[in-house]
C-alpha cells in the first residue's frame, strides 16, 4: 500500500511540474479521429449517412501558441442507402492555444482549409472546419485533445453540406 501511495504521490507531482511545448520554434505532430453522423439536403432530396475522418498533422510555432501546419484527410462515408466513398485530401491550418504554455490543461481553437476528391469521380472538393477544445498534457511532449467540430464542406457540383462531430487527437510536441 506505500508503494501504491508513493507511487501517486509521484505521478501527481510530475503532473504539476509540466510545462507544454507550445512556444516559438517548436514542431508539433499527431493527428485527429473524428467519427460523425450527416445529412446532405440537395435538390428536395435527403440522405443521411455516417463517416469516420482521419486527419494526420504537421506543425510549427511561429509564435509561442500561434501553430501553422498542414494536414492530410482521409474519409470513411457510408450513406443510408449502402454507398460508401473514400475520399482524401489535404490543406493548411492555424491553431492557437489560449492559455499560457507553462499549463497542464489548455484549450485549442484550430481553423483549416481542405482540397479533397474521392475514388468514386474526379471532382474536386473544399471544406472549411473549425474545431474548439480542451488539451491535457500528460507530459512536456505529449497531448490529448478533445474536441468539438463543425466542417462546411462544398461539392465542385455546388452541393453543399455541414458536418458536426467529436474528435480525439494526440499530439507530440517536439522541443528546438
Amino acid at each position: 500500500m506505500k508503494t501504491l501511495t508513493l507511487f501517486f504521490l509521484i505521478v501527481f507531482t510530475t503532473v504539476l511540474t509540466v510545462n507544454a511545448q507550445i512556444t516559438e520554434g517548436n514542431w508539433m505532430v499527431g493527428g485527429t479521429g473524428n467519427f460523425y453522423s450527416s445529412q446532405l439536403k440537395d435538390n428536395n432530396m435527403t440522405s443521411n449517412g455516417i463517416g469516420l475522418e482521419l486527419r494526420p498533422n504537421l506543425g510549427f510555432f511561429i509564435i509561442d501558441k500561434f501553430a501553422l501546419g498542414v494536414t492530410p484527410l482521409f474519409v470513411y462515408t457510408k450513406a443510408q442507402d449502402g454507398n460508401s466513398a473514400i475520399s482524401y485530401g489535404i490543406g493548411p491550418y492555424v491553431r492557437y492555444y489560449f492559455l499560457k504554455p507553462e499549463n497542464r490543461v489548455n484549450v485549442l481553437t484550430h481553423v483549416g482549409y481542405t482540397f479533397y476528391g474521392n475514388d468514386n469521380s474526379n471532382e474536386k472538393n473544399t471544406a472549411l472546419d473549425f474545431k474548439a477544445g480542451p488539451v491535457l498534457f500528460f507530459n512536456s511532449s505529449v497531448a490529448l485533445e478533445m474536441t468539438l467540430n463543425y466542417n462546411l464542406n462544398k461539392f465542385a457540383t455546388s452541393t453543399k453540406y455541414n458536418i458536426f462531430s467529436l474528435g480525439l487527437g494526440f499530439q507530440i510536441h517536439l522541443e528546438k
